[in-house]
């Protein structure tokens, strides 16, 4: 028999054995850090993703007049106080889905920067032709480009000052612009729309500002002819028509012509000094008003191409809505096509009471439903703060998925389509790249595990972007008409 002590030795040796044994290399766990921020985290780089669908392109808008202070700078007259309110603006812009903002840059003959032809807004000081003491509008334009979000700079043409009753004195006219070229009436003054040398000054002013700043876009509303005069007053431009106006069989028609040849002066200016710069007019959705009272010929302009989108308030109740819709989507011709809400009317008060939550979804969805309809803006800016009715969280859940705006330029798109983005890499949180030629900025995507789909993350004008998961990402270049590279290749950090 085995000694006691010798037996229990050797059962010893040999559960030690049997332990070293079963720790092999395939029960290691492998050297990966969990915390995606560690730089040593191992990525799958070069990953083709060709065959990732992205998503639909959609313009997504507001209006911020400036116009008395509606939306900005709202009597606020010190800069820290302006720069809070906007940026308070833009949070909620980004947060809600909105990709573009149209900020009203001259509403009476005025100017949200410093210009040689027009003073300074009193808007911004709260004093005629006030020094802000500081950029305003780069500082603007800055703010939302970093937000991934377009700037159009929305300006009046012809309104140069007003009066809230007949009887009332006018606003001195600054010296800087010629009374020859004005039109005064009991209670506007406005550049004569009947004169050549006064769209040729309007195309200036458009042309200094295009020259000076960094916008996406040019936008005009529906005041081109006044449409309210007084009872009893006339537009008083007989004058005009015996001296200009001998080829048109009426006054009406002059006058017509007259608004269709500031738009196409406006649409040359444009080409020649930053054609990549997006030229949309909002008429009113009263397509008789636009041709007999404001005579904007609004399917002229649209079939000869002057514009690139046309945006009719369809503020109307749902009994016209879609015959406006209709009526519009049929006249675009080169132009694209999208749809103003009057979101202000959407405030539950007496004055507004047919304006509910559900027509706001109805007539949403119909103009949706529309195929050429290529997205919305939404006046005003106040509104969408305020959030009356919840309508801001309807337009929330709306836009639950980020969007491009389209792309809107009148020139071939794959003419000025940049290369895509290359060495795309993720260290930790951090999604890089190499710079495309071409390229103004960035569009980021998140693709599906199967490569199928793909969601946009995020626009940056950066070479860098952190990333806010785990995942597959990939990265294209938007140019300066807004055209959109191809997908680069892929890279993940999920493995």
């Amino acid at each position: 028999m085995m000694n006691k002590h010798l037996r229990q030795l050797l059962i010893a040796l040999l559960c030690l054995g049997a332990a070293s044994c079963g720790k092999d290399e395939g029960d290691k766990k492998p050297n990966i850090d969990p915390d995606p921020g560690k730089e040593e985290q191992e990525q799958v780089v070069d990953i083709d993703l060709s065959s990732a669908q992205l998503p639909p392109k959609e313009l997504r808008g507001a209006w911020v007049a400036t116009v008395w202070g509606i939306d900005w700078p709202k009597s606020k007259y010190d800069e820290t106080s302006q720069k809070e309110l906007y940026t308070k603006e833009l949070d909620l812009f980004q947060k809600i889905g909105l990709n573009a903002v149209f900020f009203q840059v001259r509403s009476k003959a005025d100017a949200f920067y410093k210009s040689e032809y027009e003073p300074w807004s009193k808007y911004i000081t709260g004093k005629d032709d006030g020094d802000p003491g500081y950029d305003v509008l780069k500082w603007l334009i800055d703010e939302t480009h970093k937000r991934g979000m377009q700037f159009h700079a929305w300006m009046n043409p012809y309104r140069i000052s007003s009066v809230s009753k007949a009887g009332d004195q006018l606003p001195d006219l600054d010296p800087r612009i010629p009374e020859e070229l004005t039109k005064t009436y009991l209670k506007q003054r406005i550049y004569n729309p009947a004169l050549p040398a006064a769209r040729e000054r309007i195309c200036a002013i458009v042309k200094e500002l295009l020259t000076k700043y960094d916008v996406d876009g040019l936008h005009m509303d529906d005041y081109f002819y006044p449409s309210t005069l007084e009872k009893g007053e006339s537009m008083g431009d007989e004058d005009e028509y015996a001296k200009y106006g001998s080829g048109y069989s009426s006054i009406e028609d002059f006058r017509r012509a007259n608004v269709s040849a500031l738009v196409r002066r406006l649409h040359e200016t444009i080409a020649q000094a930053k054609p990549e710069v997006i030229f949309s007019i909002a008429p009113q959705g009263n397509y008789d008003n636009n041709y007999n009272r404001l005579y904007i010929d609004v399917e002229e302009i649209c079939r000869e191409g002057w514009i690139d989108i046309i945006i009719p308030q369809l503020y109307n109740v749902e009994s016209t809505f879609k015959d406006r819709l209709d009526w519009f989507g049929k006249r675009t011709g080169k132009t694209h096509y999208a749809i103003g809400y009057g979101t202000y009317m959407y405030d539950g008060s007496s004055t507004y009471k047919s304006y509910t939550a559900d027509l706001f979804n109805k007539l949403w969805s119909a103009a949706k439903s529309y195929s050429s309809v290529e997205g919305a803006v939404y006046y005003n800016t106040t509104s969408l703060m305020d959030n009356k009715l919840g309508l801001t969280n309807i337009i929330s859940s709306n836009y639950s998925k980020k969007a491009l705006v389209p792309y809107f330029c009148s020139a071939p798109e794959a003419s000025v389509r940049p290369t895509a983005p290359s060495q795309v890499k993720i260290t930790g949180k951090n999604l890089t790249w190499k710079a495309s030629p071409g390229a103004k900025c960035y569009a980021v995507y998140k693709v599906s595990i199967n490569k199928k789909t793909a969601v946009l993350v995020g626009v940056t004008e950066g070479l860098s972007y952190t990333i806010p998961a785990r995942g597959m990402y990939c990265v294209t270049a938007l140019s300066k008409e807004n055209a959109e590279s191809e997908a680069s290749k892929g890279a993940r950090n999920d493995i």
